[in-house]
């Protein structure tokens, strides 16, 4: 088993030689902070544009088995994210130029894992979706995600079914 400390500085290892592989990208990858969470369980890494940070997940990379196999293709797809950046996207977080740089990498350009939680750690459990109105008036019922029902319930989004159109008042 592997503890925070040791997958950081695996991370950092990688990241310095993808940085070394591919100079172009030094500028963007240079200041990337790498963290390693205890609570990701559904996810292996995190990229933040903001942040300009790559969070790894330790329930996945305290198994040694995952951290040989996986941690690599797992930091340079984060670092990819962080390469292209929100512009260069185009709505795709997994389009054409991500795949184009994660290979350039030294990556698969794949979009998904098939690692399983190290011994000892159980995925946390999702909290519940609740029923809404659509947003539309027609009152049909929707399901909102926690962070859809918090963005709903304050106002700042106003979510309806696929084909309802908002109400228009003129």
């Amino acid at each position: 088993m592997r503890n925070k400390q040791q997958i950081e500085a695996a991370a950092r290892k990688i990241l310095m030689g993808t940085i070394a592989k591919c100079p172009e990208y030094m500028e963007k990858l240079r200041t990337v902070r790498i963290r390693v969470s205890s609570r990701m369980t559904s996810t292996a890494g995190t990229a933040s544009y903001r942040k300009n940070e790559i969070t790894l997940s330790l329930p996945f990379f305290a198994d040694d088995a995952n951290l040989d196999s996986h941690l690599f293709e797992t930091v340079t797809h984060e670092a990819a994210h962080l390469v292209v950046g929100l512009e260069g996207r185009n709505g795709k977080p997994h389009g054409p130029q991500f795949r184009m740089v994660h290979r350039a990498m030294g990556g698969k350009g794949d979009r998904c894992h098939m690692m399983s939680l190290a011994e000892g750690y159980t995925r946390r459990a999702r909290k519940p979706r609740v029923q809404v109105s659509c947003g539309c008036g027609c009152g049909k019922p929707m399901n909102l995600g926690p962070t859809q029902l918090k963005k709903h319930q304050s106002g700042r989004a106003n979510y309806r079914l696929a084909g309802h159109q908002s109400r228009r008042r003129f």
